[in-house]
């Protein structure tokens, strides 16, 4: 590593990958094509795992943004209530609208959120 920073981010997402492998290697939906004019989704989707589904959400701005973000959960499996953990934090049950789930979501600039749902 050129420097103990390179290490810590190296390690922060390979420790990242490992926890969450079995739904980072499942299907994934794009919720956003990137452009690079605003932000760029992409769901994970595994319905026989213990995670659901993965939204991992792209901010390319140099601006912090804020948006509301309709997530079809309908390939994770899920129906009318799920529970989502915000990078990594606490669950919290959500209601869905049939496979919808309406997130309002804030991504730092040049930066990601992660959210995963489960039962």
């Amino acid at each position: 590593y050129d420097a103990p920073e390179t290490k810590t981010l190296v390690k922060k997402w390979v420790d990242f990958y490992k926890k969450h492998r079995r739904i980072l290697d499942a299907d994934i939906v794009h919720l956003r094509r990137p452009d690079g004019r605003d932000y760029d989704a992409i769901l994970h989707a595994d319905p026989q795992g213990k995670e659901k589904g993965l939204l991992m959400v792209y901010n390319p701005l140099n601006v912090s943004i804020t948006r509301d973000i309709e997530v079809d959960l309908y390939y994770t499996g899920l129906k009318s209530r799920a529970t989502v953990s915000e990078n990594d934090g606490a669950g919290r049950k959500m209601t869905l609208n049939g496979t919808k789930l309406h997130l309002t979501v804030t991504v730092p600039a040049k930066s990601q959120k992660w959210f995963v749902f489960s039962d």
